[in-house]
């Protein structure tokens, strides 16, 4: 369950843009609606990405390339490919995973306050405040922001790290977690509002769901 936990991490701080309660400094209220705006104009989206994990009980890291889509107002479909295989569907609340390595299929329905599409709902607003929980820093560099997002409660993420051009196009995710892995997520060849249908992340993934 390590593994689908620390996808769904980065989907979730990825869009949390959750109730405001508490001040942060110029740069990471920019970045954040530098990020707000980029997201919320995209339909759908589709991006090869390359994930590079380091556990800290091993000195070899663990490289894989997949793909990533997304469809509003619900869908997200995330495919690594061998060595370190896994197909990850989250519809609104329910999320499905399957390790074919393991020839295992998890289901898990969140909470519905939890599901992709009311996290969505926090992008139709600009961003003023800060969101709770979280201590934020910003800085920009090139015409790349770089936001880093440390909850402020003790969890097992200890940080996560967003790199975004000026439109808002994420090219990489970096988290860090308090045991000492790292997870190093970096997009390309992203095409936004392709067109994608339900079927092109549904049912291609439910019909590779059987080991």
């Amino acid at each position: 369950m390590q593994k689908y936990r620390r996808i769904f991490l980065f989907l979730c701080l990825c869009l949390f843009f959750s109730a405001p309660v508490q001040a942060a400094g110029n740069n990471a209220l920019e970045a954040l609606e530098t990020l707000r705006r980029g997201f919320a104009g995209i339909n759908d989206f589709t991006a090869d990405v390359v994930q590079e994990k380091q556990l800290a009980l091993m000195k070899k890291k663990m490289v894989s390339k997949g793909q990533v889509r997304f469809k509003k107002p619900d869908l997200f479909f995330m495919e690594l490919l061998a060595p370190h295989a896994s197909r990850l569907t989250l519809r609104a609340n329910v999320m499905t995973l399957w390790l074919p390595e393991q020839g295992e299929i998890q289901r898990v329905v969140l909470p519905p306050e939890n599901g992709l599409d009311k996290w969505l709902a926090y992008l139709d607003k600009p961003v003023s405040e800060a969101p709770e929980g979280v201590d934020l820093k910003a800085e920009q560099k090139n015409n790349i922001w770089t936001l880093r997002v440390s909850p402020l409660k003790k969890t097992g993420m200890k940080e996560l790290q967003l790199s975004f051009d000026m439109k808002g196009q994420i090219s990489r995710i970096v988290i860090a977690e308090n045991n000492g892995d790292r997870t190093d997520i970096k997009f390309s060849n992203l095409r936004r509002n392709v067109g994608l249908k339900d079927k092109d992340l549904v049912q291609d993934s439910v019909n590779r769901l059987t080991p």
